[in-house]
C-alpha cells in the first residue's frame, strides 16, 4: 500500500470518529427526518476538523440542501471518499473502498442534521426520553438529565460560518467552518 493510501486509511479510521459505529446505546436515536424539515436551500463548502483524544484531523465537505433532498460528499485528500444523498425514496451513499465499514453516510447524516435542522424537527425526532434546548447560539441534546451533545454557533443563521458540535459521551469535537457557494 502506498505512504499516500496509507495515510488516508489512518486518517479515515482516527479522523471520522464523528461517525464511528458506538456501542448502540451510546448513539443519538434520531429517527427520520425530512430535507424539507430543514426550512430552506442551501449549498455550503465546509471544512470539518476532527478532535479526538490524542488525535486531530480535517477533511473538506460540500453540503446541499432543498426540500426534495440532501447531498453530502466528503473529501480527504483531494479524494472523494463518501458521497451521501437522502430523498423521498430514502438514504444511499457510495463509498471509497478505503473507508472503514464504521463509517457510514446515516450516522454522518445525523450529525449535520443534530447540528442545522429546525429544534422542533429535532424534537420530533427523539424518541421518549430524550430532548433538544435551543438557548441563544447553543443547542444541546440530553438524555434525561445527562448531556450527549452540545454544538455552538456564531449566529444566525445556523450553519453559517464556524460551528462547534461536542459529542460528551462519545468524547469527540467537530468544528466546522462553513461558507455558502
Amino acid at each position: 500500500m502506498s505512504a499516500r493510501l496509507s495515510h488516508l486509511f489512518a486518517l479515515l479510521a482516527l479522523g471520522l470518529l464523528a461517525a464511528c459505529a458506538p456501542a448502540p446505546s451510546l448513539e443519538i436515536p434520531l429517527g427520520d427526518v425530512s430535507p424539507a424539515a430543514f426550512g430552506a436551500s442551501v449549498a455550503l463548502s465546509q471544512q470539518i476538523t476532527v478532535e479526538a483524544p490524542g488525535t486531530t484531523h480535517s477533511l473538506e465537505a460540500a453540503l446541499a440542501i432543498t426540500p426534495q433532498r440532501v447531498d453530502l460528499v466528503g473529501l480527504a485528500m483531494g479524494m472523494r471518499i463518501i458521497e451521501v444523498h437522502l430523498d423521498g425514496q430514502g438514504l444511499t451513499e457510495k463509498r471509497n473502498p478505503l473507508l472503514p465499514e464504521t463509517v457510514t453516510g446515516a450516522r454522518i447524516l445525523r450529525d449535520v442534521m443534530l447540528a442545522y435542522w429546525p429544534q422542533a424537527a429535532i424534537a420530533a425526532a427523539l424518541p421518549e426520553g430524550w430532548r433538544v434546548e435551543d438557548s441563544g447560539n447553543q443547542r444541546r441534546v440530553l438524555q434525561g438529565e445527562e448531556l450527549v451533545l452540545e454544538i455552538e454557533y456564531p449566529g444566525e443563521p445556523r450553519w453559517k460560518g464556524h460551528t462547534r458540535l461536542t459529542n460528551h459521551r462519545l468524547r469527540y469535537t467537530l468544528q466546522i467552518e462553513s461558507e455558502e457557494v
